[in-house]
């Protein structure tokens, strides 16, 4: 059901208060209904995105050299950052929670005890099974890569309308939107919340949740944090620990072209259906590997030339290209995030697009109604094209691990927002290392390929320098907002622990990807909802043996 702003304090007395509408917390809000609990969800924004509480967090000081600007990184809107993202679904794996004596990161949790609770994220998202491996010959005789582990896409990305029918009639949820929580009160022997103050557009109240858990994105739930330790300086490490330290994401891009020995092959390459939802496979390193090669976690796929290159002379890529350029039917086509990335630098090189749409208008026109219809009409609707090749030539996508780095780190500025909460100074830096390992990984994958003759890598740029430079200038992230609230068992070197219960506050958590001790290859969306699942089974287990130990207290004795 859903509420309103001025039932909140008689809703406060629910198990606990989700905030966040996002991915994250709608799934913690639906797992601890599952087991019993009632719950109350705050969300800031509204059903749709709102210029007001957009602007809650556009005034944060970014460097846009490394990082998407706010308004494409954070979506305060029913779903959060679900109603922009592709609908990727990929775990992590079990290298990222071991230990590498190269990579400055260790899970308090292993592997096993999140891959448990991948079902049911697969659940969650519309991609079960949760079956990421998929064999094809002759692709198996690879020697150092693999060529077997699958992408899931989402049919429906935006979880708010996946999940909407469930939210609106459950009785145990209640839902209030245009709530945005903006500070967060410290009892007087600093181990627990004693209340939230909570914002409308017209006033603040208070409200006493028991236990609460921040689900606002990686950016915001640090913020709050921080926020809240400018008054409470011993939290949290102190000013000079963990929080806000180790921001990350992922470094992407591309460096080379694919060249397949084979242009029938290219459907290996291509998306296709599983159990009714489309996969793709990618080129992958196993554990062995990395480990004797130094590579940090990294996947890399067949992907089309870039749509602003108008140099690929293909009539299909420049018809796509044009229509993002146009801004009212580029934003109908795609999120604003993903359209400015295919866009690519001005200046614009609208006449040589035109011309080779004009240059070859049959084909081209055939190939844009078959692609709409499939990526627009269909069930499931395809989440992308792969145009193919005569020449089995495409490019190479890379989608890889950032080394954790505590300089790459969020802090408080100097200016407010609306609500007077500070906006935050964001300064996300990727290593020289962090391009190494790209580059080595690509050396190591056009090896193998030449070797079992399956194709080879084209490289960009000649010499592995003028490569890690290529790497560097790509290098752009700020939607995978991983690291700030790190997990860990040491409060000086982490800000939560293995139940993602704040170290200091205990009634406190946090789901959100910012707790993850290292970034992986895998997008943060999907495990971070398998990690909600955990937290939530955690939260009904604290809950029930409050429960028992209470009704004890108050039976007769013998």
């Amino acid at each position: 059901m859903f509420g309103y702003f001025s039932e909140l304090p008689s809703l406060a007395n629910r198990d606990v208060c989700v905030v966040g509408g996002g991915p994250a917390g709608i799934a913690v809000a639906l797992a601890c209904e599952e087991r019993g609990l009632s719950v109350l969800l705050l969300e800031s924004g509204k059903d749709k995105v709102d210029a007001f509480f957009a602007g809650l967090s556009t005034g944060h000081d970014i460097d846009l050299e490394t990082h998407a600007a706010p308004h494409l990184a954070i979506c305060r809107a029913l779903g959060g950052a679900s109603k922009w993202w592709g609908g990727r679904c990929t775990p992590l794996d079990e290298i990222d929670f071991a230990k590498r004596a190269f990579v400055q990161a260790s899970w308090p949790i292993s592997y096993a005890e999140l891959a448990i609770c991948y079902e049911n994220a697969a659940e969650f998202f519309g991609v079960a099974p949760a079956d990421f491996i998929a064999p094809i010959p002759p692709w198996g005789r690879l020697e150092a890569v693999r060529f077997e582990d699958l992408e899931r896409w989402t049919p429906e990305r935006d979880v708010s309308k996946r999940h909407r029918e469930r939210l609106s009639t459950s009785k145990d949820i209640v839902l209030v939107a245009e709530t945005t929580v903006t500070e967060i009160h410290v009892s007087e022997d600093a181990r627990h919340v004693s209340r939230l103050t909570v914002r409308s557009r017209e006033k603040s109240i208070a409200i006493s949740p028991r236990y609460i858990v921040l689900a606002c994105g990686g950016l915001e739930t640090t913020r709050l944090l921080l926020w809240t330790q400018c008054k409470f300086p011993k939290l949290f490490g102190g000013p000079d620990g963990p929080l806000g330290r180790y921001y990350s994401g992922h470094i992407s891009g591309k460096i080379a072209n694919l060249v397949l020995g084979d242009p029938a092959h290219f459907a290996a390459h291509d998306y296709f259906l599983d159990s009714g939802v489309f996969v793709r496979r990618r080129f992958t390193f196993p554990p062995e590997v990395q480990r004797s090669e130094e590579l940090l976690n990294i996947a890399l796929y067949a992907d089309n030339p870039p749509f602003h290159s108008a140099d690929h002379r293909d009539g299909v890529l420049s018809l796509a290209w044009l229509a993002l350029a146009t801004p009212i039917l580029g934003r109908l086509l795609a999120s604003e995030g993903v359209r400015i990335s295919h866009l690519g630098p001005a200046p614009y090189r609208w006449f040589q697009h035109l011309r080779n749409v004009l240059l070859q208008p049959v084909a081209t026109w055939t190939s844009i109604v078959s692609i709409l219809n499939q990526r627009y009409f269909s069930v499931p609707r395809k989440p992308g094209f792969l145009l193919f090749n005569e020449r089995g030539r495409y490019s190479l996508h890379y989608h890889a691990e950032q080394s954790p780095n505590p300089n790459s780190r969020v802090m408080l500025s100097s200016r407010f927002d609306a609500f007077g909460l500070p906006y935050l100074r964001v300064r996300l830096r990727f290593s020289e290392a962090d391009a190494q390992s790209v580059v080595r990984a690509h050396s190591i994958l056009d090896a193998a390929l030449r070797q079992s003759g399956l194709g080879y890598l084209e490289f960009r740029e000649h010499g592995a320098d003028s490569r890690i430079k290529h790497v560097l200038r790509q290098a752009k992230d700020g939607f995978h907002q991983i690291g700030g609230t790190r997990m860990g068992f040491d409060p000086q070197q982490s800000v939560v622990n293995t139940d993602c219960r704040t170290h200091d506050l205990e009634n406190l958590y946090i789901a959100s990807s910012s707790v993850f001790s290292s970034t992986g290859q895998a997008n943060p969306t999907f495990p971070m909802v398998a990690l909600g699942f955990r937290l939530s089974a955690h939260l009904a287990s604290q809950i029930a043996g409050e429960r028992v130990a209470g009704s004890s207290k108050h039976r007769p004795a013998p």
